[in-house]
């Protein structure tokens, strides 16, 4: 498996010929892993001047400065091959060449979790239904947020210390025979009331202490749409608009919505991409 870290100068874009005084090549550094699931973490000079977007694929964009480095995510089912294509706000800008990435692929287990209520598995009721649709709702004006920080880039610690990892990226479950989506996040086992932190720096874009399938559910924004997706939690400390830093206690763990037993299920979404939460734990920051 190839490893990028942010500690080394990971990606050197080739230098173009020069155009002129007021148009010349920089280069960006990236780091992180380079998988399916993983991500990088790009940065400029900061003899860069003004403010660019990487585009990097599927019509999907995020912005990039000197002073503001960008995650790039790579989803679990991702082509191997990414392209970052930098562009700048005005014609006079530094020229930076495209970036071309290869990644491996992932490897995912499969879980079998037997014995749950069927109506947490396919709503049955009218009812049932229309709560699904109004939780919907309020994770898809979530989803928009963009906090505009990049706290990311700072690292993230674990979200609950004394705990057992029960459930990894990636993983497809089969819910009382049925398959589902593959799983997206990481669960941490603990005792209910176990107090979970702030993984990293973070608006709180949703607090809900009742969704149906999360339970309790927290969304926090870590700059540029990265997201932590927090579920079924037993108590809520914070409220969306609150501003947490990183360890911080803002919750605790609980077994509410679907779920078998209490844990902490951590998710971390980016502009609509799940990627591995573990990864982010093992990222070494420069």
């Amino acid at each position: 498996m190839i490893k990028l870290y942010a500690g080394l100068l990971c990606l050197l874009l080739f230098t173009a010929p020069a155009l002129g005084n007021s148009q010349r090549s920089l280069e960006m550094s990236c780091g992180g892993e380079l998988v399916q699931g993983g991500f990088v973490i790009c940065s400029l000079p900061k003899t860069a001047s003004g403010n660019y977007q990487i585009n990097y694929g599927n019509g999907k964009t995020t912005d990039i400065s000197s002073a503001h480095p960008a995650l790039i995510p790579f989803s679990r089912n991702s082509a191997l091959h990414i392209e970052l294509a930098v562009i700048g706000a005005s014609t006079d800008q530094q020229e930076i060449q495209p970036t071309h990435l290869q990644l491996t692929k992932g490897t995912w287990a499969i879980e079998r979790i037997d014995g749950l209520p069927p109506g947490k598995i396919t709503p049955r009721t009218l009812e049932q239904q229309r709560k699904v649709e109004a939780d919907w709702i309020k994770k898809q004006a979530a989803w928009k947020h963009r906090a505009n920080a990049s706290w990311y880039a700072n690292g993230f610690v674990k979200p609950v210390e004394k705990s057992r990892i029960s459930g990894v990226y990636g993983s497809q479950r089969i819910l009382n025979g049925q398959p589902k989506n593959p799983h997206l996040g990481f669960d941490f086992a603990a005792p209910k009331g176990t107090k979970i932190h702030a993984p990293a720096n973070a608006i709180v874009v949703l607090a809900d202490p009742d969704m149906y399938f999360e339970g309790g559910l927290l969304i926090l924004d870590h700059g540029d749409g990265v997201m932590s997706v927090m579920l079924h939690l037993s108590r809520l400390d914070v409220k969306a608009g609150d501003v947490v830093n990183q360890g911080e206690v803002i919750g605790a763990v609980g077994a509410t919505g679907r779920s078998t037993g209490p844990h902490l299920h951590w998710g971390i979404k980016v502009r609509g991409t799940y990627i591995n939460p573990k990864l982010l734990l093992d990222y070494q920051v420069k």
